[in-house]
């Protein structure tokens, strides 16, 4: 498996074999991260995705300006960061599987700045968001280079 995968048909079935090659791809990553896309094209209006996130993958903070975006958590820990037009961090939201002692889910509006850090080796998420796929369409904060809390 690459750094990004297509599933293919119209019926795709999660199981933890799948979970288990989504992790191994991304431990072999130069960014640390993959992802398998279930949806079938990058022009799909809605796009859900297995996402896995080693814990020294970096995210830079971002914004989508006419997207919202949703996960659940399905393996590990990690904590969502949201900032402040000025790269202040705002709030930060700890997340764990369903059954643990952190929500699972979340939702983020659009126009709101945000990373996520990883808190576990690894951490599987199964993200929702609007489509279609636009190189650049996300918008990367242009003061990472001038705070020292860009990550936690």
């Amino acid at each position: 498996m690459s750094a990004v995968e297509w599933s293919e048909g119209d019926v795709v079935v999660v199981d933890d074999a799948l979970i288990d090659r989504v992790v191994s791809a991304a431990l072999e990553e130069p960014l640390r991260r993959a992802r398998l896309c279930l949806h079938s094209s990058s022009q799909d209006p809605v796009h859900e995705m297995m996402i896995a996130l080693c814990c020294d993958t970096e995210i830079a903070p971002h914004r989508h300006m006419t997207k919202s975006e949703s996960f659940h958590v399905i393996r590990g820990l990690l904590t969502v960061v949201l900032y402040d037009d000025e790269g202040r961090v705002v709030e930060r939201i700890a997340l764990g599987v369903p059954g643990g002692d952190r929500p699972f889910a979340y939702r983020l509006g659009r126009g709101r700045w945000h990373t996520v850090v990883v808190e576990s080796d690894v951490a599987v998420i199964h993200e929702v968001i609007s489509g279609p796929f636009v190189e650049g369409d996300a918008e990367t904060a242009p003061w990472i280079a001038t705070t020292q809390e860009v990550k936690r």
